[in-house]
């Protein structure tokens, strides 16, 4: 898996975004926020180096590329498979592009709570991504990022019957972003948050929705009844938190944006995705033996493999990041992660 980053901008400003304030630090010339074709045509051997099937387009909001129909063009004729990240407010062109794909050669991971006015319901906004799911249909996946406890998720259910998109929703936790600010899910929030999605998964198991959980999950955040009530909703649930491959315009590779400026690697001209993967995961093993909880150094989930302990992001923020160096010896960290008191990083 690797994300292609196409353009440095985007025309919302959600609150809980976690790339909103590297875009916002991003050169500000308007011919370098928006990669070049012969770029893309490198990206797309990197895929094909790598093993990689599906291309999935990100940002900023990726179809504000003005030349969007010729990258989608061009992935095509490689044989990928498309996966397009967007808020659903789209231009004509970019709309015209994607409904013309077929479904089984595209999908529109469409975020619904993206939003122009941080904190508000708009409804025109809604109305006008409505129309856009309509028109892409079942390659529309519809997405959600939860960010706080005061959330409601069934009007996801009236907009996939009444457009026709693919019955799956998929769940994201808002996570810090460790190069500014963004409002986030604190973990102390996330059996709130759990239980909330057992009982939306049951309603929508009932018409035939399911769940997916996007990374940084944890399993104690669920009860062993709650894991129970999911897998017979056939909830693909995963506590995963993995270097996702974020490649930027200007070849920066990053463990994931929630990480940028923090954890990376550089692109390069034969580069591979398992050996930028493995790189990243050099970087961050030490802090891979923690947790978002003082609880996951002795939790037999996370010693088993079952849970990697939530989003690194957090991690790092409960161990205030700059405090802490990776020439740290995995005996320190380990030592520093068993003998931390309650309160010591929790905020």
């Amino acid at each position: 898996m690797a994300n292609l980053v196409i353009a440095d901008v985007c025309n919302m400003k959600c609150a809980f975004c976690f790339a909103r304030d590297y875009l916002g630090a991003s050169n500000t010339d308007s011919i370098s926020r928006f990669i070049a074709l012969d770029v893309f045509e490198e990206r797309l051997d990197f895929l094909a180096r790598s093993g990689i099937n599906e291309i999935r387009l990100i940002g900023g909001e990726p179809t504000l590329h003005p030349r969007f129909p010729k990258l989608i063009a061009a992935a095509r004729r490689r044989g990928k498979h498309i996966v397009v990240f967007t808020h659903g407010l789209l231009s004509e062109t970019a709309m015209a592009c994607l409904a013309s794909l077929p479904v089984e050669q595209c999908t529109v991971l469409v975020n619904v709570n993206a939003t122009r006015f941080p904190g508000s319901n708009n409804d025109r906004e809604q109305a006008e991504r409505l129309i856009t799911l309509r028109r892409l249909g079942p390659r529309a996946l519809l997405g959600f990022n939860i960010f706080e406890t005061n959330f409601q998720l069934d009007f996801m259910l009236s907009l996939i019957l009444e457009a026709g998109c693919h019955k799956t929703i998929r769940l994201g936790l808002a996570h810090p972003a460790l190069s500014g600010q963004n409002v986030y899910l604190h973990p102390k929030q996330y059996p709130v948050v759990g239980n909330k999605i057992v009982r939306f998964a049951q309603v929508a198991a009932d018409i035939g929705v399911k769940l997916e959980f996007d990374c940084g999950f944890v399993r104690c955040m669920f009860s062993e009844q709650d894991i129970e009530v999911l897998h017979q909703a056939r909830a693909d649930v995963d506590w995963r938190c993995n270097p996702i491959l974020d490649v930027d315009l200007s070849g920066q590779v990053f463990h994931c944006f929630p990480l940028s400026g923090k954890v990376q690697t550089q692109f390069s001209q034969d580069a591979v995705a398992d050996e930028l993967r493995n790189q990243l995961l050099e970087r961050t093993r030490q802090y891979r033996m923690a947790g978002i909880y003082k609880e996951c150094s002795t939790c037999l989930f996370k010693q088993r493999g079952e849970c990697t302990g939530g989003c690194l992001a957090n991690v790092m923020k409960r161990f205030r990041h700059t405090t802490i160096r990776l020439s740290v010896p995995q005996s320190n960290l380990h030592s520093l992660a068993l003998s931390e008191s309650p309160n010591q990083f929790r905020q």
